[in-house]
């Protein structure tokens, strides 16, 4: 009591101060009186309480210092000169081509007029050029020269180059244009176009004095990208979806620069034209051989096979490849058996020849037995066979009209006989061979986003009595504008939900610019990632070229790389996609 009279006593003389003063104190508001709790008497023995410990701070990880970017260096050159692997291939025609160690280019034409072509690095101002020379040796038979522009249009020729020794060309063209690329072609018709070999070293633009051509040097650029994860095509897609994969040709193969680029980046090549029929069937120059010949060489003549000759096939391309393929760790995917474009009209007419009347169903289904069954048994009666894995055994023919197949069948619609024909004999060669489980038999289509439900009808028909098609290709060829990504995912479901296979086969993807083009990827890829989360059925993906500058869509940038060392905002947003999609960055 005497205690709280004290606290009184305090407050009150506290109070009149601050009146002296003519301060009043603070209003204060009022709060519920406390309860008074017995303060506990201390025990006999207070340990202190102990300084807390500061928390040490997290040490950051270090960033990874960036490799700097190689320094570009602009080398000015009055005489460039370009080997073979300075060159990019461009397209053939009835050429056979191999580019040497050395950088030079052996060439076997298999006709008249048949030309490979060739883009040079940068353009060459031909009116400051007085002369090129051509490095070459063509004994048998003269080589043309040739030069183009930019937009493909031939601006140059020079036909008479023709030694048995190698031999400098030296050529005076007189001409004001840009010079983009080059010809080579066979100039005469002989009778025994297996001598006409031709092997070129190399070509020189001799400027005149005062000009020069400007050639960009930099340091080796490095295998893959650098990520801030590590991250590459081949450790993410490439461990999902089972195989990624990328558009390539022999010559590309055959360059050891490439080959390096394309082994770090995909796990699967897809052949441009080289395993089309009319590749196979030397289109350009056939010759035809007897039966009994056709046998002994390993072909598969069936039983209902009335003819006397069969022609013979070109399957040399594709031994090599496989052997690249499989001593670098390379799946193929077989492209393509039957096809109403690139087939020959011969194929579909009585004698083989261009004029010859169409021929009836029934000899056209043992010509069709005939061709799979010998190019199915030649890849896999190889050493090299298992890098292939998967066959787009029948392509477009929901969009195929006037073909030679509708020609000699019919419209057959949405039950196409040869069709189901050409599954039930790829079928039965995977069987003999054991290997039925481990090679998809493929219908590839483009615009499938728009015609799926006929596509399935097809499929069905293929599987009506026995699962020959395992599924479906869906080319994809799109537009940042057409179709949607939502229209593209949906028909992915529809064929998921119909138990098909999905291998996206021929992906590119023209766009209004690089900004938008990525958008559209990372958006694509983040859904497709996600049905594969979830259990979906999508066994491959393949970008349909390594690079805008060799793609099939010229000045459409529908690639993820500008050439193979240069990679677009593109393949960073696919990188991104996958870990955002939550999936982890293989090893």
């Amino acid at each position: 009591m005497r205690k709280l009279c004290k606290v009184f006593a305090v407050m009150t003389l506290a109070t009149a101060l601050l009146a002296a003063c003519g301060k009043a104190p603070a209003e204060e508001k009022p709060t519920s009186t406390p309860e008074v709790t017995a303060t506990a008497a201390p025990s006999e023995e207070v340990t202190p309480t102990p300084e807390p410990t500061a928390t040490p701070a997290p040490t950051a990880t270090p960033k990874p210092t960036p490799t700097p970017k190689p320094t570009p260096v602009v080398v000015v050159e009055q005489k460039p000169t370009y080997d073979f692997n300075d060159l990019v291939y461009q397209g053939s025609y009835g050429t056979v081509y191999d580019v040497q160690a050395d950088g030079s280019i052996a060439l076997q034409f298999e006709g008249q007029y048949q030309e490979i072509k060739l883009s040079l690095p940068e353009e060459i101002d031909m009116a400051h050029c007085h002369e090129v020379t051509v490095k070459a040796q063509s004994a048998f038979a003269p080589l043309s020269f040739k030069i183009y522009d930019a937009a493909g249009t031939q601006i140059f020729v020079e036909y008479s180059c023709k030694s048995d020794t190698v031999t400098d060309f030296v050529l005076t063209p007189d001409i004001a244009e840009k010079a983009a690329g080059i010809g080579l072609m066979a100039l005469d018709n002989v009778d025994d176009f297996s001598q006409y070999k031709v092997t070129v070293y190399s070509v020189t633009f001799a400027m005149d004095e005062g000009y020069g051509v400007e050639r960009i040097v930099e340091a080796e650029a490095p295998l893959v990208p650098e990520t801030e994860n590590g991250a590459t095509l081949l450790n993410t897609y490439g461990k999902t979806f089972g195989h990624i994969g990328t558009c390539i040709n022999p010559a590309q193969l055959r360059d050891k620069k490439t080959l390096e680029k394309v082994k770090a980046q995909y796990n699967s090549v897809t052949l441009e034209n080289d395993m089309k029929p009319d590749f196979i069937l030397n289109n350009w120059s056939p010759t035809f051989i007897s039966v009994e010949d056709a046998k002994a060489l390993g072909y598969v003549i069936p039983e209902n096979y009335t003819e006397n000759t069969v022609p013979k096939l070109n399957l040399s391309t594709t031994d090599t490849v496989l052997k690249i393929c499989a001593e670098n760790g390379l799946g193929l995917r077989g492209h393509t058996l039957v096809w109403h474009a690139q087939t020959p009209t011969w194929f579909f007419r009585e004698g083989y020849k261009t004029d010859g009347a169409w021929v009836t169903p029934d000899v056209m289904d043992a010509r069709l037995e005939f061709f799979i069954r010998t190019v199915m048994g030649q890849v896999y009666d190889s050493e090299y066979g298992h890098v292939l894995y998967s066959w787009d055994v029948v392509n477009e023919y929901v969009h195929a009209t006037d073909s030679g197949w509708e020609a000699v069948y019919g419209n057959e619609g949405l039950t196409p006989s040869f069709v189901k024909l050409a599954y039930e004999v790829a079928d039965d060669v995977l069987k003999q061979y054991g290997i039925r489980d481990e090679v998809s038999l493929i219908f590839n289509d483009f615009n499938t986003y728009f015609d799926y439900a006929k596509i399935i009808e097809v499929v069905k028909f293929i599987n009506s009595e026995e699962k020959l098609c395992d599924g479906v290709g869906m080319q994809a060829h799109l537009s940042t504008d057409n179709p949607t990504e939502i229209k593209f995912i949906t028909t992915v479901k529809e064929f998921l939900s119909e138990g098909f296979e999905v291998q996206i086969t021929e992906l590119d993807i023209g766009n209004s610019g690089e900004g938008t083009q990525a958008m559209y990827a990372y958006d694509l890829m983040k859904r497709l990632l996600k049905l594969k989360a979830d259990g979906a059925d999508i066994t491959g993906i393949t970008w349909w070229g390594v690079g805008d500058n060799v793609s099939w869509r010229p000045g459409e940038n529908a690639l993820m790389f500008t050439n193979i060392d240069t990679p677009k905002k593109t393949y960073f947003q696919v990188l991104k996609a996958y870990t955002d999609a939550g999936f982890t960055v293989g090893e």
